[in-house]
């Protein structure tokens, strides 16, 4: 009989992990084994494995598109609660990882969960907001407007008559989510050292962005901030609103929002838009968004269909800040000419605006990753025309730098997904509408507030100065240029940085190429003293 092999395998491992030998959340992982085993996780597994294989021609496999697994990885997140529902969330923004029925499944996640009984969200409310909730509100709904595995959402009213939502978070959530964390930071660990997949992608860093989203979340202080900076941005745009914040009525577990009323814009029918001005608010809409990603460095990273309402007065608002993404301002410059050079079909500067938003690895092919690029751009051109999806091209942008090994940065996969919301919104309100050029006129206008913007009456007066410096005093210092070259005084300095690292590097170089003529030199003389000798010593023909 044959000896049995140790157990070295990530599922050994999973499998002391949930002994409780090394982690502290053993009934956690018992939990998600069941879930597992229910929803037969272990054949999705074997699926995307097979995603990450390749046919002869190095496209990825096809996979059955009415195939269950997807649906039934996203059932499983959905029992598992909020962390790994925010996850499949990330997940969905990365096609790189996933095939287009998994990323369609993932998207669509429900926060499907029995709400809290009315009279502990009323508990709730009173502590965090420091009195009885009479005291704040005329009225208050003890029945969930909307419920979600993090929060509930309740209809109230203020004293003064003002419709209003209040959003509640869920007792424990914050406890549970930390222990979730932990068990997928200790899952991402095994499975970069045990398995290639993990080897291959940064999946702990993924648990990271997982944690830094989640904890934004849960405090409904950052989400009200972040409504009211972008409600300012989008001050320009009238045909765009966002909820009114009250910041008296607001705490890190309790969030008090104006009460939208309208209807999500996927209920409208083409008769009902048509009495709307949609082509208008879509025009607004995309060049809101512009502005949030190219100048303002913040943007709303959701804007699909449940987060978008028609209000009764027939504006767009946008719901849900929880999650927004950010650029620097070196970002924002590279991204208004990524966009730029897509909309321009500028293959190569997509290429090299990408690889400035990275750190490249070594052994890094530049060139094949250019000529990749290059012919996504001007497939995109020559499938889409003025109807190019700049969401779906800048995920497919990350799925190819993820196929030649480089970094992809998380603001450009939550700048996809938001972009690719956007492009069907804009298509609903307005089929006609030239996403490419609108973003052309756009990025046009923007440089040139940017030139205008540099040309102040300081800036100005510094620069006629400077030029009635330089005239003034050039006659002079051409006039000793030229003496000096008639003269033959004119020299040169030239200065090099780390000059004793390169003369001693140039020394090594000598010294090597020194020895090898040497060693060469001797070869080739001991052969003629060889041949010599052994023509000497042979006997002479007769």
């Amino acid at each position: 009989m044959g000896t049995v092999a140790p157990e070295t395998t990530f599922a050994a491992a999973a499998r002391k992990l949930a002994m409780g030998r090394l982690t502290s959340h053993p009934d956690r992982y018992a939990e998600l084994f069941r879930v597992a085993r229910t929803y037969g996780l272990h054949q999705v597994a074997a699926h995307l494995t097979s995603f990450q294989e390749e046919d002869e021609d190095g496209a990825p496999l096809a996979l059955d598109p009415n195939d269950d697994r997807p649906k039934r990885l996203a059932a499983a997140l959905e029992e598992l609660g909020p962390c790994f529902i925010k996850l499949g969330q990330l997940l969905s923004t990365r096609p790189d990882l996933l095939p287009p029925a998994y990323i369609d499944a993932l998207a669509r996640l429900q926060d499907t969960i029995t709400p809290v009984p009315g009279e502990r969200v009323v508990q709730i409310v009173e502590r965090e907001l420091g009195g009885p909730v009479t005291e704040f509100f005329q009225s208050f709904d003890c029945q969930p407007f909307a419920t979600a595995s993090m929060a509930q959402v309740h209809r109230a009213v203020l004293l003064d008559g003002r419709d209003v939502v209040v959003k509640v978070q869920r007792p424990g959530v914050r406890r549970r989510i930390q222990a979730d964390i932990a068990v997928l930071g200790e899952m991402a660990a095994l499975a970069t050292k045990y398995t290639p997949f993990g080897g291959r992608y940064d999946l702990p860093q993924m648990v990271r962005e997982l944690e830094n989203s989640l904890n934004q979340e849960l405090d409904f202080r950052l989400e009200a901030d972040n409504t009211q900076l972008i409600s300012r941005h989008l001050a320009d745009f009238p045909r765009l609103e966002t909820p009114t914040v009250y910041p008296a009525l607001m705490s890190r577990r309790v969030l008090t929002l104006g009460f939208v009323k309208g209807r999500h814009l996927a209920d409208l029918s083409r008769e009902e838009l048509g009495q709307l001005d949609a082509p208008a608010i879509a025009k607004d809409l995309l060049s809101a968004y512009l502005k949030q990603i190219i100048i303002d460095g913040i943007f709303h990273c959701d804007p699909h269909p449940g987060n978008i309402f028609i209000t009764e007065s027939g504006t767009l608002a946008l719901l849900d800040f929880g999650m927004v993404g950010r650029f620097d301002a070196g970002q924002k410059d590279n991204i208004i000419v990524l966009l730029l050079a897509f909309s321009e079909r500028q293959g190569e500067r997509v290429a090299d605006t990408y690889l400035e938003l990275i750190t490249i690895p070594d052994g890094f092919n530049r060139r094949a990753f250019t000529q990749d690029v290059s012919a996504l751009v001007s497939r995109y051109h020559d499938l889409s025309g003025s109807r190019m999806s700049l969401g779906a091209a800048l995920l497919d942008l990350t799925r190819l730098a993820s196929a030649h090994r480089i970094p992809i940065p998380s603001a450009m996969t939550l700048l996809g997904k938001a972009m690719l919301n956007l492009d069907g919104t804009i298509a609903t309100l307005s089929p006609e509408l030239d996403p490419v050029q609108l973003v052309r006129e756009y990025m046009l206008e923007v440089m040139q507030r940017r030139v205008m913007a540099q040309v102040s009456p300081g800036r100005i007066s510094a620069w006629v100065l400077d030029m009635k410096h330089l005239v003034e005093h050039a006659p002079q210092r051409t006039d000793t240029i030229l003496e000096k070259l008639a003269n033959d005084e004119l020299t040169m300095r030239l200065q090099i940085d780390r000059v004793e690292e390169a003369i001693h590097g140039l020394n090594r170089a000598a010294n090597r190429l020194s020895l090898g003529m040497i060693a060469g030199s001797l070869i080739i003389a001991g052969g003629y003293v060889l041949g010599s000798r052994m023509k000497s010593e042979s006997p002479r023909s007769k």
